[in-house]
Formats: C-alpha cells, structure tokens, sequence
C-alpha cells in the first residue's frame, strides 16, 4: 500500500456504487456499537471513507495522507491512556506484526466500557479458496500472533496473513481472554457472503450488476444459518472493562 494507492482507492470510491453500498451497510453496523460512545479513533482510515458517516470521527493511518487527521503506529498509539471512547479498525489487524501488542494499546487507551470494534476476513471454508488462491494477502493459519516480534519473521508495514483474525478470535480465544482479561469479546458477526467477493472489492471489476444486488442480499439473508461456513468477514467488538 502507498499513497498513491490510496489516492486511486479514493477515485474508485466515487465510481463504484456497489463497493461504496458494502462499506455504507458496515459503517452503519459499526455505528450500532459506537453509539455515544467519544472521542472516537479510526486507525487504517485510508481514503477516509468512514468520517462521511462519522464526521466527529478522528482519522489515522501509517501512511500520511492530508486528508487525515493523524500519521501513526497502530502497536504504538500516540493516545492518551483512558481517553478514547471508541477505536474502529477495518482490515488493520491482519496486517500488523504484533496485533497483541495493537490489542493491549487499545486498551490502555480506551475509557471504561469504551470499545474496540475491528472488521477482519473470515477464513471459512467457503472463503477459504478464494484467500489462498486469488487473492494477494497470505492466509497462514499456523502463524503464532502471541510470539513476540523477535519470535516472528520480519513484516513489512503493509504485508497481510488474512487468517490473524480467525486465529486470534475463533481458534484461541480462551488464550486471548487470559491475556487481555479486561478487554472482553462482547460481539463476534459473520457476514459477506456473496456480494462482497462479487464486488471485486477496490482492485478488481466487479462480478454483480447493481440492477441484481438486491436478490444476491436476499439469498445472504436466507443463508444467514450457514454464516460460519460461508462467511469472508467477521464484525469483532471488545469492550474494555475494569482494570
């Protein structure tokens, strides 16, 4: 990623009406959770998307961009401890080195009852393929998020395992619990069946007319049983407790 990536993901923002109708439905899902919750953080704001919905919201990402608000670290949040009232996080954490170090700063830097809400890939085993195979991002489900940096290989800033969530969040979560006891997990959401691999999301055509989105969002509704096996996203919320 680059900045002049993210100035082309701000062109294709305005051109394609169904990516722009995926984000729209998870902004206002993350909503739900923010509530009145200030200030409120998002770190990987990229194109800055999200501060059309939430003009309140602070902005950040690693890269500076002059539509943004802050340029930092996500393992190393230049915050205030007890300050924050919400942080969002959409497609940070499989991308950092040491999310458990991303996690414990989100937690010295939100208030009591504040949230960390982060939307993350699901490896499921309907998502599965498409992540390993077409997609760029690795999906390594044998890596070990709670070694320390010098236990991993070295992670350039922008180098993605698409499957930290699923391995943090579905595979360990007890140890997780154990190492974050105050920041708890009160909403696990799967989601995106179809339409969002349909969507070619910012880098691809996309594989759905408009004219049919609504008929591929009723067969996601009917499927909603099967959302574990099918699911390419999770909706995590955590909500820091008593330290």
């Amino acid at each position: 990623m680059s900045y002049k990536k993210l100035e082309e993901h701000r062109r294709i923002w305005k051109k394609k009406r169904l990516l722009r109708s995926l984000y729209h439905g998870w902004y206002k899902e993350i909503g739900r959770y923010i509530e009145e919750r200030r200030p409120v953080l998002e770190i990987g704001a990229g194109g800055g998307n999200m501060t059309e919905f939430f003009p309140d919201m602070i902005s950040s990402d690693y890269i500076f961009c002059p539509w943004l608000d802050l340029n930092l670290d996500a393992h190393e949040l230049p915050i205030k401890t007890d300050s924050l009232g919400a942080i969002v996080a959409i497609d940070v954490l499989h991308h950092l080195a040491e999310p458990i170090l991303f996690l414990q700063e989100a937690r010295r830097s939100l208030v009591k009852q504040g949230r960390l809400i982060m939307l993350e890939p699901f490896i499921s085993p309907w998502s599965f393929p498409i992540y390993r195979f077409l997609h760029p991002e690795d999906v390594d489900l044998s890596w070990d998020p709670f070694l320390p940096r010098r236990g991993q290989r070295e992670k350039k800033p922008f180098e993605g395992n698409m499957a930290i969530a699923s391995i943090l969040f579905w595979r360990n979560k007890k140890k997780l619990k154990r190492y974050l006891p105050d920041l708890q997990v009160i909403k696990i959401h799967f989601s995106d069946f179809f339409l969002y691999p349909l969507s070619g999301g910012f880098d691809h055509p996309s594989l759905c007319p408009d004219m049919l989105a609504s008929s591929v969002r009723h067969l996601e509704r009917l499927a909603r049983p099967a959302a574990r096996f099918l699911a390419y996203r999770m909706l995590i919320v955590m909500e820091r407790r008593s330290r």
